[in-house]
């Protein structure tokens, strides 16, 4: 029998326990949210941030904190607003207070570099999120208007538990304009489709169906467990969903001075009666697509089925050129223009390249089960 000598072990012994003394300690903040109605509490790591601000990350430079005074359409373009801020100072240096700035700035650079990451394995680390440079300053605002939050002004009510789709969603923006931009998927602008994809990966990266929790007003909330039918109907038209806004902020409404108010007299000055009554809401109208894939991802599991989803999307381009070989409708298909179809076939293939076609029929059945009219597509 091997004996160990005392005075190495003791050696040994002081090293550790000086490594120890030395080793900062991992700073840790707890954070509430809202998950399907119930309110969830998290402990997250702030290794990305020291005391004096500075942040430890790739994707993130900077992050500025304000509150927000008001709104204005200088063009009327509900999509292009102008902000009036009063800037705030962050203090990383003394312990972070619940619902504080660098309470919500912290939670804010938290999930953005986690959904980026998220993405980055979803796609094989070929969304560049780095090339997208006005990004990577994160500007956090408290304020009344957290139903206009865009992926890089991420506004909270105040002393709101905000669920962390806000962030999946809002990168997921910057990760489709990448696949569509720098990529080439010829989604062609921000289309129902484009949409059900990109709210399918906010979902499951969040592991529940539903979008919008303590940030989108209760009537607005996208839920992808519901069954939503195709063809798309009129309550997901453009006019209905302002209507629900205006339902959600009566007092806002009677303000003409509010931020809700001056953006809905934004809406309806950018969009005439008959765009109102025949274009989609493609926020809302994208989860028809997103609430399949979530049927599919309930049965397969989120590993497969996030797989499955990103490579039918980098692979959608090679499937609309092979529309001849399987789309059967006497409609003409959207040209040039990626289609539900172009997702359908695309799922089917990439299922037996990658599963040995184990997967076929859930997806059939599913895509069905939407309304899908899937007897148009060459199922074989």
């Amino acid at each position: 029998m091997k004996y160990l000598n005392p005075f190495k072990i003791s050696v040994m012994a002081i090293a550790l326990s000086l490594f120890a003394a030395c080793t900062p300690t991992s700073r840790k903040l707890e954070v509430h949210y809202l998950k399907e109605g119930k309110l969830c509490s998290e402990n997250i790591s702030l290794d990305f941030i020291d005391k004096d601000g500075k942040i430890r990350s790739p994707y993130i430079d900077t992050l500025k904190f304000s509150y927000l005074d008001s709104l204005s359409y200088p063009n009327m373009d509900p999509d292009h607003d102008k902000r009036y801020t009063t800037p705030g100072a962050l203090d990383f240096s003394k312990k972070i207070v619940p619902y504080s700035p660098e309470y919500y700035s912290t939670y804010a650079a938290y999930n953005i570099i986690k959904v980026i990451e998220y993405y980055n394995r979803l796609f094989d680390n070929k969304i560049d999120f780095n090339t997208q440079k006005e990004y990577k300053t994160v500007e956090v605002s408290i304020g009344d208007a957290s139903l206009l939050t865009s992926p890089k002004n991420f506004i909270f009510f105040k002393n709101s538990n905000a669920s962390p789709s806000l962030f999946a969603h809002e990168i997921g923006h910057r990760a489709f304009w990448y696949l569509e931009d720098s990529l080439g998927i010829k989604f062609k602008g921000l289309s129902v489709v484009h949409m059900g994809l990109l709210e399918y990966f906010t979902v499951s990266f969040n592991n529940s169906p539903v979008v919008g929790e303590d940030f989108l007003p209760v009537k607005l909330i996208r839920n992808a467990a519901l069954l939503y039918k195709y063809p798309i109907d009129s309550s997901l038209m453009i006019r209905n969903t302002l209507r629900l806004v205006e339902e959600s902020y009566p007092e806002e409404v009677r303000n003409p001075q509010s931020n809700i108010s001056k953006y809905l007299t934004a809406c309806y000055a950018a969009y005439s009666d008959s765009i109102l009554d025949i274009v989609y809401d493609n926020h809302r109208g994208g989860m028809v697509l997103a609430s399949t894939l979530w049927r599919i991802r309930e049965q397969l599991g989120q590993g497969k089925t996030d797989k499955l989803v990103a490579q039918t999307i980098l692979n959608l381009n090679t499937y609309l050129d092979e529309r001849e070989e399987f789309y059967q409708s006497p409609e003409k298909p959207w040209q040039d223009k990626i289609g539900w179809y172009d997702v359908f076939y695309g799922l089917m293939q990439k299922d037996k390249e990658l599963f040995e076609g184990k997967d076929i029929q859930i997806i059939k059945d599913e895509f069905a089960r939407t309304g899908y009219p899937i007897d148009i597509v060459n199922q074989n």
